[in-house]
């Protein structure tokens, strides 16, 4: 038998649940302040180095307020849930996510039914049957999305136009007319933002210094590319919580237990130069799936009561570009009977985990080609 759920939840201190408002509104003006401050010089900065450089820099800000939002969606970033709501509203709207359509894909689906074949759409395998018996042109495009180039469209194809900008009408249920309200908020937020970043560009005109761009420039630097950047580090993010050799993913609901997929399935990730804590701890990533109700402040002790009481079953990886690649080499397909990494010949690429084995991710892979 596998801990359960209050077993694990009693490992965190009480305290690392506690919410306040005067940090958490620090941090997301701190974060908000930063993205315009970005996107303004994305359009009025000299050279199209500089816009672009801006543009990059807006999208790490972004990840900041996309973050915020997640936190505030699950209604642990302050202590009201009405306070939550209208936080993460604003802070889905560089990235243009409506609230709605993010609370059904990443609170009911992703965590309530986590690693769960056919439930948990993130970053889910194929079978090698599937594979097999899909046209040519839907395993090229499975292949080139787990591929460096792939990671780019991966979340906009994959998430973001079937699942947040356009989920299916009937699974909304209850949430359909929030997620019109939600979607022409969105709408209204990009609007703005463009009138706004295009009327400081007319502004810009009388400074001497300043090469304001034109229409088409205010849209491509001031808001879609800070949103594709985003999006490439939010699908290499989610590939590197939820993918790993020793990661389990179930063939249905009836096999599911919350210790394999909250513990042993997700990952720690640890950045170097101690940038976990600018990312805002978001990469402790395993307490968050054990107790959303932990806020980002406090997940670096709730991390720590876990990886104290569980050492081997918690995975840590750090982070690295040859890891994500590693993975990407992998985690191609997937067998659900025997819970194996495959090639996409069918070819072993990790230990089976239908028993429970140990090791970082770079002794799993290459314990197969021994």
């Amino acid at each position: 038998m596998t801990p359960k759920a209050t077993e694990l939840f009693d490992l965190i201190p009480d305290q690392a649940r506690h919410r306040r408002y005067l940090p958490a509104l620090a941090v997301f003006g701190v974060e908000y302040v930063g993205y315009l401050v970005c996107v303004a010089g994305a359009v009025v900065l000299p050279g199209w180095g500089l816009k672009a450089a801006s543009a990059c820099l807006a999208a790490l800000w972004l990840s900041g307020l996309y973050i915020i939002g997640h936190d505030a969606g699950h209604s642990t970033f302050v202590p009201g849930p009405a306070a939550n709501r209208w936080i993460a509203r604003f802070a889905f709207f560089p990235s243009f996510t409506p609230l709605a359509a993010w609370f059904r894909a990443h609170v009911l689906l992703h965590h309530n039914f986590l690693r769960v074949r056919g439930r948990d759409m993130v970053w889910m395998p194929w079978s090698l049957d599937e594979y097999r018996a899909a046209p040519r042109w839907r395993r090229a495009w499975y292949r080139f999305l787990r591929t460096p180039v792939g990671l780019a469209v991966y979340w906009t194809v994959g998430n973001w136009i079937p699942y947040l900008l356009f989920p299916p009408g009937a699974e909304m249920g209850s949430r359909r007319r929030q997620n019109h309200f939600d979607r022409l908020l969105v709408g209204g937020f990009a609007v703005a933002l463009f009138g706004a970043l295009y009327g400081l560009t007319v502004r810009a005109a009388e400074w001497p210094w300043a090469d304001p761009a034109g229409p088409a420039g205010v849209f491509l630097f001031g808001l879609v590319l800070p949103y594709l950047v985003w999006a490439y580090l939010t699908a290499v993010v989610d590939l590197i919580h939820h993918t790993h050799p020793r990661a389990v993913w179930f063939a249905n609901r009836r096999e599911w237990d919350y210790f394999t997929a909250n513990v042993r399935s997700t990952v720690h990730i640890v950045l170097p130069f101690g940038l976990n804590r600018i990312a805002l701890n978001i990469f402790e990533h395993t307490a968050h799936h054990v107790d959303p109700r932990v806020p980002l402040f406090h997940l670096p002790a709730a991390q720590a009561g876990l990886a104290g009481a569980y050492p081997t079953d918690v995975l840590v990886e750090k982070f690295s570009p040859g890891y994500v690649l590693r993975l990407l080499r992998t985690c191609r397909l997937y067998d659900f009977e025997r819970r194996q990494w495959l090639d996409y010949d069918g070819t072993p690429t990790a230990p089976p985990q239908r028993s429970a084995r140990r090791g970082s991710l770079a002794q799993a892979a290459g314990a197969s080609h021994q």
